[in-house]
């Protein structure tokens, strides 16, 4: 049977479908027109549901922060006022809340929120549930307002992701719309926090999505926009932060910047480093995981007897630090206790973002940087506050590897063009060096320990996946030396090869004819051939691959050779020729993979669907069914049940408790089971096959 080719059947299928003439161009563009309008109207409503979801957000921290302070303040920052005893106990008694609320409900609410989103668009189709963002609202606000120290900005972004996820599934939009529509949702996320709609859009693009699209990106500036506007009316046309006025006073102040970026990103560096630990540390502690949030609040709560500030949102502190109202001691002290108190609350599973206590780490870094070159250099410096304000920036790059959306965020914060080349000068170097120390953003970092790798899933290539080896060898005759050319030319007709490998006697390679380049030799065919042989052809000098080789390499050579095919050589015996790789046929096997990916992308979405929705329709009388696996499957293995023979259903996939041994486990393992994968209880499997065989295995 001859091979069947997607991507030319594909082709095939839409060439028959289509229509002829003119109208079937109409009806592209009329198709296009609406997808547009679909998502310029969707775009708004998500704007419309961010900036709200922001409003509501921020009244229910200021509500928590009032609660737990018995009346006496209303914003996190006010804490200083509170007993000593009651600072103590105060971050614990909001973490025994926390704990629970998060550990049954919704147990991806836990952290800070900006992982779990890149998690849903990478490998859920942009799928979040319902729940989550109603269960962070509230976790993050209890979290901060009892004073763990965290921030809103990372929640906000989950919760504005998950009113994107909610309005797109209402419209039953595919997997791509979904992605980008929750791309939507965390920039108006964003954009309504720090009434900056343009950050707030490339930080959707570069962190959460991690591409740009024109329509998907259009899509995302519209709901930034929309998002910022709600924001304005409601709160106010004012900037997060009472900015200081920026001044670079001499050009050699750059070197300090660029040095302050340096030191920015070993503090990064260091940051991720302790929210690593930390994690790793309390998922060891012995009990229930639910009261770990009440253990990292009593530790936050004795630091904070000590230095107040570390607790909540700290926007208080970093105004000071950026009005030079903060003495340098109690600022370099207050870098160390902001590390170790949001490492604490949020590694202990307390739930809150890491951008606000960033801003703060780089606010006090570049507040004492400011305090230090004016002692050494007075009125030949900028202000300390200037410092501070760069420091921000370089501190938001270092840890989220995002240095395009800081400087933004920055720059919409300042409105003042001086700012833009201090902060770049910063910025890049504390993302370039920072990733010199450690290779992973503090979003990718929580998803390491999880054993999910985004970053490698987003930067592969389709040509570094795949080798030298995985490509079938193109056709080619094997000549001796003294082959006449009269011979060649008659290969080259009755074999129809491309290609001849020239070899000694002892069947070592020498080298390559390329036939394409003899054609003008037929019409001098008599003269030449008493004179010329395989010899006088030969291309000696010719690049040679490997079989391990990626094809992005093999492309590169290709490029730099000019040739259409290429020897394949054993690396270990350069004279034993393996194959001669094909230009055309790279080609063809990167085309074939990329239909391959797409074709998997769906596939993964039909699966989430499933997941979703208990089963899904594939067509023909055949459904992919959810079912948890029957007590008379438990324990055997899947050779041992035969479901093909026995119910002709397929398991495709299973999903399993991250801890088999809590029935009250929330969080899943996906796998794929082979013939010896042996059920457990609880376990969830993928099924697909006709209705009925469906039926009668769900009813077992």
């Amino acid at each position: 049977m001859p091979k069947l080719d997607p991507a030319r059947a594909l082709h095939g299928a839409q060439e028959a479908c289509r229509p002829s003439g003119s109208g079937w161009r109409r009806l592209v563009d009329r198709a296009r027109r609406a997808e547009y309008s679909f998502m310029v109207v969707t775009a708004v409503l998500i704007g419309l549901g961010g900036g709200f979801a922001a409003i509501g957000f921020r009244a229910l921290i200021l509500g928590s922060t009032w609660l737990f302070s018995f009346g006496q303040t209303s914003t996190p920052d006010g804490f200083a006022a509170l007993p000593w005893y009651w600072l103590l106990f105060m971050p614990a008694v909001g973490g025994l809340v926390v704990g629970p609320l998060v550990h049954y409900l919704a147990p991806e609410a836990a952290g800070t929120g900006v992982p779990e989103v890149m998690e849903a668009v990478a490998l859920h189709g942009g799928n979040i549930r319902k729940r989550v963002g109603l269960i962070k609202a509230l976790a993050v606000a209890v979290c901060l307002g009892s004073g763990g120290s965290a921030g809103r900005e990372g929640p906000i972004v989950h919760v504005g992701a998950a009113v994107g996820s909610l309005i797109g599934r209402a419209f039953s939009v595919p997997v791509i719309h979904l992605r980008t529509f929750v791309g939507c949702g965390a920039a108006a996320g964003i954009a309504a926090t720090f009434n900056a709609p343009i950050a707030g859009a490339l930080f959707a693009g570069e962190v959460i999505l991690g591409r740009f699209g024109v329509v998907r990106f259009s899509a995302i500036v519209i709901s930034s926009v929309v998002a910022t506007v709600v924001s304005r009316h409601f709160i106010g046309d004012f900037p997060a932060f009472a900015v200081p006025i920026f001044k670079v006073e001499h050009n050699y102040e750059l070197l300090f910047y660029a040095a302050l970026g340096l030191t920015a990103a070993l503090i990064g560096g260091l940051f991720i480093w302790l929210m690593e630990r930390s994690r790793a540390a309390f998922a060891r502690l012995p009990g229930p995981a639910a009261v770990r949030p009440a253990v990292g609040g009593l530790a936050v709560g004795a630091l904070a007897i000590a230095l107040p500030q570390v607790l909540g949102v700290g926007y208080g502190s970093i105004n000071a630090a950026m009005h030079s109202d903060m003495l340098w001691v109690l600022m370099a002290a207050l870098l160390g206790g902001k590390l170790l108190a949001t490492a604490l609350t949020l590694g202990s599973g307390g739930s809150g973002g890491i951008f606000a206590p960033s801003l703060f780490l780089g606010a006090m870094l570049g507040g004492c940087a400011g305090v230090a070159l004016q002692a050494v250099l007075p009125g030949e410096v900028g202000s300390p506050g200037s410092y501070a304000l760069v420091a921000m920036g370089a501190m938001v790059a270092a840890t989220t590897r995002a240095p395009i959306a800081a400087i933004i965020i920055i720059f919409e914060l300042t409105n003042n063009y001086t700012v833009i080349l201090p902060l770049m000068i910063a910025c890049i170097l504390a993302a370039l060096v920072g990733g010199r120390i450690v290779p992973y953003s503090i979003y990718h970092s929580k998803l390491r320990q999880r054993g999910i790798d985004l970053e490698g899933r987003q930067d592969i290539n389709v040509l570094r996946r795949l080798t030298v080896d995985d490509i079938q060898g193109a056709a080619y005759q094997t000549i001796r030396e003294e082959t006449t050319l009269t011979e060649i030319l008659e290969l080259a007709v009755d074999q129809g090869s491309r290609h001849c490998v020239v070899a000694d006697g002892e069947g070592k390679y020498l080298g390559m004819i390329h036939l394409s380049e003899l054609r003008y030799t037929y019409f001098n065919e008599a003269y030449l051939a008493p004179l010329v042989v395989a010899a006088d052809l030969l291309h000696t000098d010719l690049p040679a691959l490997h079989p391990a080789d990626s094809l992005e390499l093999a492309m590169k050579v290709f490029g730099e050779s000019e040739r259409d095919a290429l020897p394949v050589l054993d690396p270990l015996d350069r004279g034993r020729l393996l194959k001669v790789l094909d230009h055309d046929a790279v080609i063809e096997a990167y085309n074939q993979a990329v239909l391959d990916a797409e074709m998997l992308e769906s596939a993964a979405g039909l699966v989430v669907t499933a997941e979703r929705a208990r089963s899904v329709e594939l067509g023909g009388g055949s459904s992919l069914m959810e079912l948890e696996a029957p007590p008379r499957f438990v324990g055997r293995a899947l050779r041992e049940l035969d479901l093909r023979r026995s119910y002709d259903v397929q398991v495709v996939l299973v999903r399993r408790r991250a801890r088999p041994e809590d029935a009250a486990c929330k969080e899943y393992e996906r796998k794929v089971p082979g013939p010896d994968f042996r059920l457990q209880a609880g376990d969830v499997m993928l099924l697909v096959g006709q209705n009925e065989a469906l039926e009668r295995v769900a009813a077992l």
